[in-house]
């Protein structure tokens, strides 16, 4: 399995997309169907402040990630230190989050309208080609811990939801979750969020938990993490009747996340124990003669 400062690009606009049939050696090469979203890992529409995903061949020559871990930082970085890779949305950079020969992570940012986005990667003045996305108020989709399973965590241990720790009926649970678009207070252009905020569409939303649909009261938080860049959380409270591991959707007016995604609510079973028999002794064992207790 996630988590993302942004200038104007004139001189990396004015380099010439390559052709993608034949890239010469050191530009990055990429499609349309590989710029994704991170949670789901899926092309189609996005919502502004996405965490994004870009693969590809020789994206970078070096593999970086943005430092975490201090507070006090309020401002995203448009360049990791040493890698020369910037993504830019409709002119402008976008935050880098991680970068590696292969794939580049980066965030929409958050200011973003809806319509049409070009998306293009330019690592050391090479720049890939021109991508083109949709972008929409909301696209949401689930992060998992591992293929299928929801990552979530318990509200009152914040342990992860797994085989060992499961969910249960009626408690609360966090749910992290991408692309539930803008936030109130809006988030300004390279903003790392220190506050909870809410998203705007917070009354379009509902979360559906093993066909029950949870609206209201059941969602006590739809909106950013502080501290973590295109992630948001869902605070809600399971239903009181579920069956098997549920089925979870998040959907926001008329779309909803990927499908096949489930939250984990069976514990593992205990592993079976076989005892083991002694085996019988030979009645018609010879006497051992060199044994000196022998009479």
């Amino acid at each position: 399995m996630s988590r993302l400062s942004w200038d104007v690009l004139a001189w990396a606009l004015a380099c010439l997309p390559m052709a993608a049939s034949d890239p010469p050696k050191g530009v990055p090469t990429y499609s349309k169907a590989s710029v994704v979203q991170l949670a789901s890992l899926a092309p189609g529409p996005v919502a502004p402040n996405s965490l994004m995903a870009i693969f590809g061949k020789e994206l970078a020559w070096v593999t970086a990630a943005r430092p975490s871990g201090d507070e006090t930082v309020r401002t995203l970085p448009l360049l990791l230190s040493g890698t020369g890779v910037m993504v830019s949305v409709n002119g402008l950079a976008a935050p880098i989050e991680m970068v590696s020969p292969e794939q580049v992570n980066f965030l929409i940012p958050a200011n973003l309208l809806p319509g049409k986005a070009e998306v293009r990667l330019v690592m050391n003045g090479r720049a890939g080609p021109v991508v083109e996305l949709d972008v929409v108020k909301a696209a949401p989709a689930v992060f998992t811990l591992e293929e299928g399973v929801a990552l979530a965590r318990h509200e009152d241990t914040f342990e992860w939801v797994d085989r060992v720790r499961p969910a249960q009926p009626g408690e609360w649970i966090r749910l992290y979750v991408s692309g539930l678009g803008q936030t109130v207070p809006s988030l300004a252009y390279r903003e790392l969020p220190r506050k909870e905020a809410e998203i705007q569409l917070r009354d379009h939303l509902s979360l559906i938990v093993g066909g029950v649909e949870l609206t209201g009261e059941w969602i006590a938080y739809a909106g950013v993490m502080p501290g973590f860049p295109g992630l948001y959380e869902i605070r809600f409270q399971m239903p009181e009747t579920i069956e098997g591991d549920p089925r979870i959707i998040v959907r926001i007016i008329d779309r909803t996340s990927q499908e096949g995604v489930r939250l984990v609510t069976l514990a593992e079973p205990p592993p079976v124990v076989v005892p083991v028999e002694p085996e019988p002794e030979d009645p018609e064992s010879p006497e051992d003669p060199e044994d000196p207790d022998q009479p």
